[in-house]
């Protein structure tokens, strides 16, 4: 008994042949001898390619950036040239203060509260 390798391990232009295939009234059969791969492999392809709306399965690239790649360079020459920084420092030496709007005091200042000495 052969290894028969999953629909996962086809590549795009592979998939295309088997729809292609398929449009030209070749049977399951067929295909999955040509491909190796099983013909309730084939039929399953088939039906996720049509629900799909005929668009191939592609990997996904994983979760998005969150910062720049020159953001990212800024940081390592931070703290390559002084070890002794946190990251709350080069933070604040990159992105500079915090606004005055996310200051608690500041915030309760405009509403009317004093600071007690």
């Amino acid at each position: 008994m052969d290894f028969r390798r999953g629909i996962g391990n086809l590549t795009i232009q592979q998939q295309e042949a088997i729809v292609n295939g398929r449009a030209q009234v070749r049977t399951l059969l067929e295909l999955g001898k040509q491909f190796n791969i099983s013909e309730s492999g084939i039929s399953k392809f088939l039906k996720r390619w049509i629900d799909q709306g005929g668009v191939p399965k592609v990997p996904k690239s994983g979760r998005p950036r969150s910062t720049s790649h020159l953001f990212d360079r800024n940081v390592l020459r931070l703290s390559r040239g002084n070890t002794c920084l946190t990251a709350v420092d080069i933070a604040r030496e990159l992105c500079g203060p915090p606004p005055q709007t996310q200051n608690p005091l500041f915030v309760l200042s405009g509403v009317g509260f004093k600071q007690l000495d």
